[in-house]
């Protein structure tokens, strides 16, 4: 196998933002580059350097709809509670990988069944009330949490989560997590953010702020976002976004990936 550079993996992440890009476009399915995609848009017109991952987000009748309709024999595969003998994957968002690319995950670099990939996170219906919402998040973080332990073909974590985890197992915690997306009414907020793959509060917007996308260049092609983008940003990282961290803070996730 050939262990991919940095600079090939963003090609490959690239193409598969491009086939995204124009499969949603065709398919009027609303996206938009999010976290450190849009931020490496913003501050660098590209990925940020040392970045090795992609992320959009969707509305979740978008998201459900993208899911099920993407082509299912095309280069690149999407995948979520996929349980096969060439992709495993478990959790409540979606990747888009490459199929021809593998990697080996953590400190036990264990195989991944997955490779070069775009996450998919939905947007959820969160509650107005400060201490309903942080109760909210806090339970998909815990049931997330414990649903990754299951989505490799390895358990991982630490030892209580991964006995949790192994003694509820994946269609209770699928349950859970489905249950929470769907216990708040969109009609009794004005909230949206990411509850399936949150790991903070932070994540909270306007659930109206994709009505109308805005685009931005990334890599010399141009992408949907938020309108306003300086809001989202400063949601997430705060109003100091735009200042690269120190450089010992520079560094993506660091996992080997292989061109199978």
């Amino acid at each position: 196998m050939e262990r991919l550079s940095l600079e090939q993996i963003h090609g490959i992440l690239l193409d598969i933002m491009l086939d995204i890009d124009k499969f949603c476009k065709e398919s009027g399915i609303v996206y938009s580059l999010a976290y450190g995609t849009l931020l490496g848009a913003v501050r660098y017109g590209d990925f940020i350097p040392w970045d090795d991952d992609a992320d959009l987000i969707m509305p979740r009748a978008d998201f459900e709809r993208f899911v099920a309709t993407y082509p299912k024999d095309g280069r690149y595969h999407c995948i979520r509670n996929t349980v096969s003998d060439k992709e495993f994957y478990i959790s409540g968002f979606a990747k888009v990988h490459d199929p021809h690319t593998d990697k080996f995950v953590g400190s036990r670099k264990y195989r991944s069944h997955y490779g070069v990939s775009v996450d998919i996170f939905p947007l959820d219906p969160l509650p107005e009330d400060p201490q309903s919402r942080h109760a909210h998040i806090a339970s998909a973080i815990h049931y997330g949490r414990r649903l990754r332990c299951l989505g490799k073909r390895f358990l991982h974590g630490s030892p209580l989560m991964m006995l949790e985890s192994r003694l509820l197992g994946r269609h209770y915690l699928l349950k859970k997590c489905e249950q929470l997306t769907r216990s708040i009414n969109p009609q009794d907020t004005n909230l949206v953010g990411v509850l399936m793959g949150a790991t903070g509060y932070q994540n909270v917007h306007p659930k109206d702020f994709l009505d109308e996308p805005g685009s931005i260049l990334f890599a010399g092609h141009e992408f949907l976002c938020p309108k306003d983008t300086d809001a989202y940003l400063s949601q997430i990282y705060g109003k100091d976004y735009i200042i690269p961290p120190p450089e010992n803070q520079r560094q993506g996730h660091g996992d080997p990936v292989y061109r199978i």
